[in-house]
């Protein structure tokens, strides 16, 4: 699941129209909801000179920092354990040159893990086709039964068109 916030006016978005993801101005968040302790991906850019991406936000302990290749900067932040259920906003702001531009994003927190915790036997279907019936013998009897019987069926229809 993926979501990405943009920052500034709805007509400065249609003037880039159809950027890729991670564009000035937005961060990707990756995935966009979380538990506590869990780990996200922050993903971003700085159009102008600039050498880092400090990210912060009250859902993360401390900032993360990005280097900058090719304008991009990705780096893994955890959730802090113990963060309340809730969207917290994400800030990263181009440093160590001239910008001074900010992008903005989203993270939604949610309470426990997010994939179900395994109970019991795995829940796979009623397991016919792999219970042992026993002997495989009743199995060989039935269908060298339908064997003979279609061999039978052949035989008779052959005497029938030589006496027709």
């Amino acid at each position: 699941m993926r979501i990405l916030v943009t920052i500034g006016l709805a007509a400065s978005a249609a003037a880039v129209g159809g950027a890729s993801a991670a564009t000035a101005g937005e961060i990707d968040i990756t995935p966009a909801t979380v538990a506590p302790g869990d780990s996200v991906t922050l993903r971003s850019s700085c159009e102008g000179p600039a050498e880092r991406l400090e990210f912060t936000s009250r859902a993360f302990q401390g900032s993360a920092s990005a280097e900058l290749i090719d304008t991009f900067g990705t780096v893994p932040v955890v959730v802090a354990p113990g963060t309340q259920p809730g969207v917290y906003g994400v800030m990263g702001e181009c440093a160590g040159g001239a910008s001074n531009e900010t992008v903005a994003g989203e993270v939604t927190v949610v309470r426990g893990p997010l994939t179900p915790t395994p109970f019991g036997a795995p829940q796979t279907g009623g397991g016919g086709a792999a219970a042992d019936s026993g002997s495989p013998v009743p199995a060989a009897l039935a269908g060298a039964g339908l064997l003979a019987a279609g061999a039978a069926a052949a035989a008779s229809r052959r005497l029938a068109r030589r006496a027709g």
